[in-house]
């Protein structure tokens, strides 16, 4: 194992029951080190709200939008972040709002948001029970009653992971394509057929993590799938694979649900 991953810590949790529909994971993320890390983030069809703590301070708060290419991101000497991964159907019904504004990008978050300035804890365990408390108050709130085809969307969408036509999507569960790329839109920025291409890719993450680096049945043949890997990751499949010891990292600790 290199320095590199002696350094980086890394846990999850799944949610309850009552959130599985809205969040993909918690997580913790702890830079041990005494410089800063620096790495490179790929698309995984999910956005995030992020604490990140240093000396159990809260340093930095902020959501990011769906990434749809490679992100730089920088975690401080002796850092513990903490993260949650949301699914399509959390802006509407537990944030009732879109972000889509911050597409590729992130937003700064005041204390008050989500009383993520006032929350205390200790370890992964207890953030994940304080936080699924304060997301189950707000679903709770909500007035909105989840449409079936919406539901039936995101469940159809987690459950495939990207195999799928965007035709196909629309046929299983008796919604146009029209109607779900400007609900996509509207909420999260982005189509049907870009979000299902960020899928693909990161079901692909798991193969290449593994050394294999032949297409599987997402793609059409091997530069189709080259060309994919290269356009949300900026490298090579070859490429993540040889450096995911280091700034690649994120390919170590991903986790299938």
């Amino acid at each position: 194992m290199s320095k590199h991953n002696e350094n980086i810590k890394f846990s999850f949790r799944k949610p309850s029951k009552q959130l599985d529909d809205f969040v993909h994971i918690y997580w913790v993320h702890k830079n041990l080190s005494d410089k800063a890390d620096d790495l490179t983030i790929f698309p995984d069809s999910f956005f995030k709200l992020i604490f990140l703590y240093q000396n159990g301070k809260l340093i930095a708060y902020f959501m990011t939008g769906l990434w749809t290419s490679e992100m730089e991101f920088r975690t401080p000497p002796n850092t513990t972040l903490y993260g949650i991964k949301f699914k399509i159907l959390a802006p509407e019904y537990i944030f009732q709002n879109e972000i889509a504004s911050i597409l590729q990008s992130h937003k700064d978050l005041l204390p008050d948001f989500l009383s993520g300035g006032e929350l205390e804890f200790s370890d992964l365990d207890d953030f994940v029970q304080q936080i699924e408390s304060l997301l189950l108050e707000r679903l709770s709130r909500t007035k909105k009653r989840i449409k079936a085809h919406k539901l039936q969307l995101s469940q159809l969408l987690y459950a495939i992971g990207g195999n799928i036509t965007a035709e196909e999507v629309s046929k299983q569960i008796n919604w146009s394509n029209r109607q779900i790329n400007r609900y996509l839109n509207k909420y999260l920025g982005i189509s049907l057929k870009s979000y299902l291409n960020i899928q693909k890719c990161f079901s692909s993450y798991f193969h290449i993590r593994d050394g294999k680096f032949f297409p599987t049945n997402e793609y059409f043949d091997q530069p189709h799938f080259i060309r994919e890997v290269k356009k949300h990751t900026g490298k090579t499949p070859k490429e993540l694979y040889q450096n995911q010891n280091d700034r690649f990292i994120q390919l170590k600790f991903i986790q299938r649900k």
